[in-house]
């Protein structure tokens, strides 16, 4: 794999994060609508009158989004260029699995905004932005999509603060709160046993996921204050980010080896046995 394609994989991955907490923006602050119906167009222009918040954060969240079609566009063509040998590499499936789900979710986004931000469309369009940006690093994680995802339908379901105190939903360990306290546990017990997957998972091989474990703890404390501060949009806002953040972190800890093949042989005990000789 060519050092550009490298590049632009990553750097279409950091933009993809970039749309995906611009997308919890936008939710966030009731922005959703920010162009009204319109798309591809914004308010019936290219480039709208910048007069209101929400169509400024709208308007960018789209901008961002051409930037990203435009990266995983470029790094499709850059990985049928590099298949000039008959030979598939896994990055450059990875590529072009990355370009179906982006016309999917470009897609999802225009039904999205013209049936006027349908809860279920908002989690399936979250949905195919988190398998992009899984596509873009090239693997996924069930647990961690599952956790996010439950995050995104607390949000549009209203069922944000259902569960009150932090870490027990209303003191208790199991709710009565009704479906939206169900949702609401739910998406705290995948976090826990996020948590929980990722301390083994750094006790079995000390070198790797201490960032992921950080970001993990990180996660779990934003969401903590923002329960205990009731719910502030700037706190939604960094929960949103680091929750993205967490799931490209899980996706690059699974495919990063354990060790290099030189540096396991190097870490390798030599073999005690001597050479047989005549």
């Amino acid at each position: 794999m060519t050092r550009r394609f490298q590049t632009l994989a990553w750097t279409a991955a950091a933009c993809t994060y970039l749309l995906i907490v611009l997308g919890a923006v936008v939710r966030i602050t009731g922005s959703g609508l920010g162009c009204g119906n319109h798309w591809p167009l914004c308010n019936g222009h290219l480039f709208p009158p910048l007069n209101d918040l929400p169509t400024v954060i709208e308007w960018s969240h789209r901008m961002v989004a051409a930037v990203v079609s435009l990266l995983v566009v470029g790094l499709a063509l850059v990985g049928w260029r590099l298949t000039g040998s008959g030979s598939l590499e896994p990055g450059v499936r990875a590529a072009y699995t990355a370009l179906v789900l982006l016309v999917i979710q470009v897609l999802l986004g225009a039904v999205t905004v013209k049936t006027g931000l349908t809860p279920a469309l908002v989690v399936l369009h979250l949905a195919t932005a988190m398998l992009l940006l899984a596509a873009l690093i090239a693997a996924s994680l069930a647990l961690t999509f599952i956790t996010v995802l439950f995050g995104a339908l607390t949000a549009n379901l209203g069922a944000t603060a259902a569960c009150g105190g932090f870490p027990l939903c209303n003191g208790l360990i199991i709710p009565s709160g009704g479906p939206l306290a169900a949702i609401q546990w739910t998406h705290r017990l995948l976090a826990y046993a996020l948590l929980a997957v990722v301390i083994w998972w750094v006790a079995r091989e000390p070198r790797r996921g201490w960032l992921l474990l950080g970001l993990v703890l990180i996660q779990i404390g934003i969401a903590a204050t923002m329960v205990e501060l009731g719910f502030p949009g700037a706190l939604q806002a960094a929960h949103a980010a680091v929750g993205a953040g967490v799931w490209a972190a899980v996706v690059g800890t699974a495919l990063r080896p354990a060790a290099a093949p030189a540096a396991a042989a190097a870490a390798s005990p030599p073999d005690p046995t001597p050479p047989y000789t005549r």
